[in-house]
């Protein structure tokens, strides 16, 4: 096993979102639980589907930050960082904000036990996170609500299996108000937009954990294939 999974180190800040990494063996909180900036009101009109598909699945990887490094991630660097790096270089992230990422995580996987560990958690995450601003600066037409769409969905998730068994409404609702909300703007069909607000809206908690980890890869499916 490894070292991170013998202790459970604990980090708590105001105005958060809680999270657990792998299976309770590491509870932080996320400083920062607002939704990403989504511009403005109106409808975008669709971007070329080669770089929308990229955007989508940058989303995908920022929302689940947690799952590229230890201890969900059983190695260093584990396959997802690496895809999640090369198609950041493929939108034209700059170099050095890259090489953040790259380096932060290496952080996590040297880091030992205990506060040193949690530390170079929220750094892995500010460092994902960071990439924001300049995705949206980058993105043509509505890149980057399919980015936001992935990540909102992932970050859902991430809270949802953190918290399971216990109702995650109260920590999920902004998020889902959010994803809510952005399907209105997408230019998509009546039934997407019908698929991606009754995941915002569906009951929680679930009956078990995988019927929500089902539901999740339900939508990702169906954004996918439009995509």
């Amino acid at each position: 096993m490894d070292s991170h999974d013998r202790r459970s180190p604990q980090i708590d800040a105001r105005e958060a979102f809680g999270l657990q990494i792998g299976d309770g063996n590491l509870q932080i909180n996320v400083v920062g639980g607002g939704l990403p900036p989504t511009g403005g009101l109106q409808p975008t009109a669709p971007a070329d589907r080669a770089r929308r598909h990229l955007y989508f699945r940058i989303g995908s990887s920022s929302g689940t930050k947690f799952d590229m490094i230890p201890p969900i991630a059983d190695s260093h660097p584990s396959g997802a960082l690496s895809e999640f790096l090369a198609r950041l270089e493929r939108v034209g992230i700059r170099q050095d904000q890259v090489d953040a990422i790259r380096a932060r995580a290496a952080d996590v996987a040297a880091a030992s036990p205990g506060e040193q560990f949690v530390a170079g958690v929220f750094a892995f995450a500010a460092a994902v996170d960071d990439v924001t601003d300049e995705l949206r600066e980058r993105s043509v037409g509505d890149e980057f609500d399919w980015f936001i769409l992935a990540d909102l969905i992932g970050r859902i998730f991430l809270i949802v299996r953190a918290m399971w068994p216990e109702d995650p409404t109260p920590e999920a609702e902004p998020l889902r108000a959010g994803l809510f909300a952005l399907a209105e703007r997408l230019d998509v069909s009546a039934s997407v937009r019908s698929g991606i607000q009754d995941f915002a809206t569906m009951e929680f908690p679930t009956a078990t954990l995988d019927e929500f980890a089902s539901a999740t890869i339900r939508l990702q499916e169906l954004c996918n294939r439009l995509l």
